[in-house]
């Protein structure tokens, strides 16, 4: 049942005569020239569909709406705003809108959505897509005059977290300082200062079993007189070396 032409009803459900209320602005039940269609699609094989049999059913509904309307198929849109084209829910529950309509009043609008003609041709262009071995029906189909507003997309953000493992080498220098000592080398001293080494610290100790220089059996040892002479004042040497050689020379 659909209410009289100047009346429209904002109940769902079996229409009473008491449901039929005046529209505003002089009996014009679509004054922005849009209305919300909705159709129910039963046993509707959503989850078994691919994205391009999903487009393909989205673009046919939108056709069949624009043609029953009796406007072009770009006046259908979905509820986001894509023309020639309709939403589906999981649950095979479709939204479009149909704008700028002229020509016709919600009353006829509702008139050619509500027919069996329209609910057959719904059926049959949605089972040419998806298979005719769904058991696919069509349930209630509603027109509601209201003004499109277009839905903002949602999106998802997902961050993800990396973890860098950064492994660090130190290399242990270790410096040793040696003790200090002086030679004599030709009348000069030479200074043994600090060494500086990555390695392990050498050390140079004598060897218990090292050679210690001895006077041969052959040699001649050194008086003790000789040695007391030789630090004796070289002129009281030279005397002493003429007066040796006098007593020498005598004999």
């Amino acid at each position: 049942t659909i209410c009289p032409e100047g009346k429209w009803t904002h109940s769902s459900g079996s229409l009473r005569a008491g449901d039929c209320t005046p529209c505003a602005g002089g009996g014009n039940c679509l004054p922005d020239g849009d209305a919300r269609i909705t159709i129910e699609l039963r046993n509707f094989p959503y989850a078994e569909l691919g994205s391009k049999q999903m487009a393909d059913v989205e673009a046919a509904l939108a056709e069949d709406i624009a043609s029953a309307c009796g406007t072009n198929n770009e006046s259908v849109v979905d509820v986001f705003g894509k023309e020639s084209s309709v939403s589906i829910s999981l649950d095979g529950q479709v939204s479009a809108f149909v704008k700028d309509v002229t020509g016709s009043s919600a009353n006829e609008l509702a008139a050619r959505l509500y027919s069996a003609s329209f609910r057959g041709e719904l059926a049959n262009t949605t089972l040419a897509i998806i298979g005719s071995e769904a058991r696919l029906s069509i349930g209630s189909i509603s027109v509601k005059p209201e003004a499109f507003v277009a839905l903002a997309p949602t999106s998802t953000m997902t961050t993800s977290t990396s973890t860098v493992t950064i492994a660090t080498t130190t290399r242990a220098t270790t410096t040793v300082r040696a003790a200090q000592t002086t030679s004599v080398r030709g009348g000069h001293s030479v200074d043994h200062g600090n060494v500086h080494r990555d390695s392990e610290q050498e050390q140079s100790t004598p060897s218990p079993d090292s050679e210690q220089s001895t006077p041969s059996p052959g040699s001649e040892p050194t008086s003790a007189a000789t040695i007391q002479a030789a630090a004796l004042p070289w002129p009281l040497m030279l005397c002493l070396g003429l007066a040796a050689s006098s007593g020498a020379w005598r004999k």
